[in-house]
């Protein structure tokens, strides 16, 4: 299983998916179950290509969103309603955003949406190929995730992808509570893969970052990233890397941070 470089064409299709996740989720952010790991905003990989969280309507039926990676097309159902926007047409987000609160209204519920996460109204070209490339680069990176996470012990969120940085990741939190603000949060390690404009690369985010991590032995190809984020990061080279190796730099990184933010 490989975790391949994505086309010319991704740059433009990542703005257009991610405009479309930020506008499907804003819906389960409003109304679906609150996950104290926030889950409920994020989405899963699925055959097709990635699923909102379900969000219970007031007359019984769920409320569901779906980006189709495959057919290419966005499709939303609550009980036996059913719409679909084909990405060949370029709908923009604030119109997608729009057709769901029509359809929630529809089924009697009322959500507190903020719409500014569906407020966009210009789309950038979308090119299937290069969201096909991305689909099946995120399936193999996804079965490295869980890979890893069947070997921990603990709490584990994810795999599933964020919408708001368009990274999938998986998240081991410790029992350790650390101050965080005003309060504490768990000690944790973050394990992802950043498809970026600019390229795309695995991390490995251990929190709260200490220096003594940066003495775990690692692959000559892994560097540390201090600035902006703290954690180990893999950049995926012209010809690719195999996703056996995001999982041992993931192993790697538990082996060695997971005993000071287990303590």
């Amino acid at each position: 299983m490989m975790i391949e470089p994505l086309p010319s064409t991704w740059p433009s299709t990542r703005t257009a998916l991610q405009a479309y996740a930020q506008a499907l989720t804003a819906f389960p952010r409003a109304g679906a179950p609150h996950d104290a790991r926030w889950g409920h905003v994020a989405m899963q990989l699925v055959l097709e290509g990635l699923r909102s969280a379900p969000t219970p309507l007031d007359d019984g039926t769920t409320l569901e969103s779906e980006l189709d990676l495959h057919l290419h097309r966005i499709v939303i159902t609550a009980g036996d309603d059913t719409i679909i926007f084909d990405l060949g047409d370029q709908p923009t987000p604030e119109e997608v955003g729009r057709a769901i609160a029509d359809l929630v209204a529809a089924h009697g519920t009322t959500l507190d949406v903020d719409a500014s996460r569906y407020a966009v109204t210009d789309i950038p070209p979308y090119d299937p190929a290069a969201a096909a490339a991305f689909l099946a680069n995120a399936k193999n990176v996804f079965m490295a995730m869980e890979f890893v996470n069947e070997r921990l012990e603990g709490e584990i969120a994810g795999p599933h992808l964020w919408p708001h940085g368009f990274d999938n990741a998986t998240e081991w939190y410790s029992d350790k509570l650390v101050p965080l603000g005003d309060g504490e949060a768990s000690a944790q390690i973050a394990f992802g893969w950043y498809p970026g404009a600019d390229g795309s690369y695995v991390y490995v985010n251990p929190w709260p970052y200490e220096d003594a991590f940066g003495d775990i032995a690692l692959a000559d190809d892994v560097t540390w990233n201090l600035e902006g984020w703290q954690g180990a990061k893999l950049d995926v080279p012209t010809g690719g890397i195999e996703a056996k190796d995001a999982a041992e730099l993931a192993i790697a990184i538990h082996e060695g941070a997971g005993p000071s933010l287990r303590a």
